[in-house]
């Protein structure tokens, strides 16, 4: 985790790509701390790790292997008990590949506990198969389709509906899924926004992890406005 100076005003979750603690593609705690301090400031970051593909699901029948429901009910419990008494703050969501496919779901599935989900390059919004990682971590075809994305934002489109709570990044390897993302979500009439400026390699880096994280502190400000003379971001 990377702790903020300041009092704490959010908590990011840093989603993964990778098993473990995997450097692949990067690591994003590494990058985010190269972040301008502007964009860190107030932000509890958290990345979470899984020994299994973390597509973010729970197996349909190993009770080894429930992401979704760690994530949910273990990885946020803790981060909001390590506040030491401070107020409650946003949860919100950062990722890109299968981080932003899990990012997604997460929001659609449990819009109650985060606030904004903010991804780039994010698999899996185009009518293509799924990866066999996430087959192999789903564990069944009804498992799958609870996860699919895409079922999931049209599904749930009614309460996304309102103030915007979704930042679309791209165009990084996935652009297809990009473009496809952003007509779905037009399509279902989800309030959203939608930008391709952050070109940059299909791993964790600043470069794209800087606009991402603009978005998500706008749309963070526009949900929950503060007091007027109240502290800023």
């Amino acid at each position: 985790m990377i702790w903020p100076k300041q009092p704490v005003r959010r908590i990011v979750l840093a989603l993964p790509v990778e098993t473990g603690d995997g450097r692949k593609y990067g690591h994003s705690l590494d990058e985010i701390a190269r972040l301008p301090a502007d964009l860190r400031d107030g932000a509890a970051f958290a990345a979470p790790t899984f020994s299994e593909s973390p597509w973010l699901v729970n197996h349909a029948t190993r009770t080894d292997c429930q992401q979704e429901t760690h994530l949910v009910r273990v990885v946020v419990p803790t981060v909001l008990t390590a506040l030491s008494g401070q107020a409650r703050p946003p949860v919100h969501l950062l990722g890109f590949s299968k981080g932003g496919f899990a990012a997604l779901n997460l929001l659609t599935r449990h819009p109650g506990l985060f606030t904004v989900a903010s991804v780039w390059d994010a698999s899996l919004l185009s009518d293509r198969p799924p990866h066999p990682q996430l087959v192999h971590v789903a564990g069944s075809t009804a498992r799958l389709d609870e996860y699919d994305v895409r079922r999931n934002l049209r599904g749930h489109a009614d309460g996304l509906h309102g103030a915007r709570r979704i930042a679309l990044g791209g165009v990084g390897t996935l652009e297809a899924d990009w473009a496809a993302g952003r007509q779905l979500l037009e399509e279902a009439d989800i309030p959203h926004r939608a930008y391709r400026d952050a070109p940059a390699e299909h791993r964790w880096s600043a470069a794209w992890l800087a606009p991402a994280m603009r978005h998500l502190l706008d749309l963070e400000a526009r949900l929950l406005p503060r007091p007027e003379g109240g502290p800023g971001r």
